[in-house]
């Protein structure tokens, strides 16, 4: 065995799952055909859900404190001549940001970092050819880029090669959803006046939406609706300089472009994440609209999730049942994104007179509303996420506490500090009200790759205990990805979930 799990794909995703496997005790190669990270900003945008899951082995710090990094603090909805509204994402549920603007080249920059420091080299000018895999393991054919080729064998691989993904083609899975038929346009620019580096700016006008999203003080990635048009190939600074002017104003002048390309959008999604021993993560898996940011997202959590599963899962002898919850769980995660980024793009992408009158007055309304922007920022941030009702997600009976098994566990304060902060570590954690520490167990799976529980003693008093219904005594089990696996009344019902799950320590 040359190594635990191979990932194919060396950007956010597969960085960020190689990071947490080598913090979890795994053994990882990772490959990727190119020869250094992105020079482009690409994705723009890390939310709060995202952040808080790397935070448990990666310092958040590192990427919010970034020279490059600006705290979202709201969505700009305006047409040529008013302010329509705003999305307020200020002041978080929680210590971390509700989100950072931060170009992904800086992104994958911080990433790279902290896999030097952790031991792992990225193998660059390496590319997937095939694989054939049995039942205890996958014989990877690798190119190098010289064209010389060499196997690497692997308990697992891992696809997060993006979305022509060699993976993805060697499963033979299909790649079903639909492309939208429209000219869309992308540039990165800068700009002579200064505009607001916290806000992304929408514009609708008649000819078509012009999407605004800062990559620093003066300068922005702007997204055009080109219309129907055929393709026609990048655009020129020229043509992107009038469209601006038409659609958003004179305060929007060019100044240098670094950036100038044209793309259409694919809404599609794979059926299964896993096949045997291979699985897919981020863009090999899912696509879709860029509206919301939520893509390099989705993927870095896909990646969080699979992590802590393949970790345990590593010396068993074979393949461990908990390996299939993470297709269930986050195909339900990228079938929603899909979902609700098409709807998003779809309502920028209206026309017709009347409609756009009508989205416009409603703009203006509902965005002044608490509601909405109570129910837009955990939204966007994406810590509304849940695997309520999946197989991992049990609560006690008649649990009468705001939060279910499933959900994910909010930073509220415990003992004067935020309850993330004890979650910095690479295990679980059991928060508990009035049993005995000593009853508890101490390592959370089913071979020798346990990793370690953390046990923390919440105030029957507190928040925590009100929302999770521990006032009188119980047992919160908070998984690796700081989601609750299950709320137990008393160490039998605790053990009873572990056991179901083939999590309780062999004997």
């Amino acid at each position: 065995m040359d190594t635990t799990v191979l990932i194919i794909g060396a950007g956010p995703v597969g960085m960020t799952l190689a990071h947490k496997l080598t913090a979890y005790g795994c053994k990882v190669r990772i490959i990727d055909k190119n020869q250094g990270p992105t020079k482009l900003s690409k994705a723009l945008v890390i939310w709060q859900r995202t952040l808080e899951v790397l935070d448990s082995t990666f310092d958040a710090r590192r990427l919010i404190d970034h020279e490059h990094a600006y705290d979202v603090h709201g969505v700009l909805f305006q047409t040529p001549t008013e302010k329509l509204g705003e999305v307020d994402l200020k002041n978080s549920e929680g210590e971390l940001p509700t989100g950072i603007f931060i170009p992904q080249s800086a992104t994958e920059q911080v990433i790279v970092e902290k896999l030097k420091e952790q031991g792992v080299e990225i193998e660059r000018g390496n590319e997937l050819v095939s694989f054939e895999q049995s039942d205890d393991t996958v014989v990877s054919l690798i190119k190098d880029q010289n064209g010389e080729t060499h196997s690497i064998t692997s308990s697992w691989i891992v696809g997060a090669d993006g979305a022509h993904s060699q993976v993805r083609h060697g499963l033979k899975l299909p790649f079903e959803g639909n492309t939208i038929e429209r000219r869309w346009l992308l540039a990165d620019i800068s700009i002579a006046e200064e505009q607001n580096p916290h806000f992304m700016q929408a514009y609708f006008s008649e000819e078509g939406l012009v999407g605004f999203f800062p990559i620093g003080q003066n300068r922005w990635r702007v997204i055009i609706d080109g219309g129907e048009a055929e393709r026609k190939g990048a655009p020129s600074q020229a043509e992107i300089q009038t469209i601006l002017r038409t659609r958003a104003g004179n305060k929007w002048k060019i100044e240098e472009s670094f950036w100038l390309s044209e793309f259409i959008i694919n809404e599609r999604i794979v059926p299964q994440y896993q096949v045997g021993r291979v699985f897919l993560a981020g863009d090999a898996a899912h696509v879709h609209s860029p509206a919301g940011g939520q893509g390099m997202n989705t993927g870095m959590q896909d990646a969080m999730n699979l992590a802590w599963k393949l970790a345990l899962a590593q010396n068993a002898k074979d393949h461990h049942p908990l390996l299939k919850t993470y297709h269930e769980e986050r195909h339900l995660i990228g079938e929603r994104v899909v979902a609700e980024t098409s709807q998003m793009i779809h309502m920028a992408m209206v026309h017709h007179p009347l409609v756009r009158r009508l989205r416009e007055f409603a703009m203006r309304h509902i965005t002044r509303t608490k509601w909405f922007n109570q129910t837009m920022k955990p939204k966007v941030s994406e810590i509304d996420l849940s695997y309520r009702r999946q197989e991992l997600a049990q609560s006690a009976p008649r649990t009468k506490g705001r939060l279910r098994a499933g959900d994910r566990l909010p930073d509220e304060i415990e003992n004067n500090a935020y309850i993330y902060r004890q979650l910095k570590h690479t295990g679980a954690t059991l928060l508990v009200s009035g049993i005995a520490e000593t009853e508890l167990p101490k390592i959370l799976g089913g071979n020798e790759s346990n990793l370690p529980l953390k046990i923390v003693a919440i105030s029957a008093d507190g928040t925590l205990a009100e929302q999770l219904d521990l006032k009188h005594g119980g047992i919160a089990m908070i998984r690796p990805d700081s989601y609750i696996g299950a709320i137990s009344r008393n160490m039998g019902e605790l053990n009873d979930w572990l056991k179901t799950n083939h999590l309780a320590p062999s004997t």
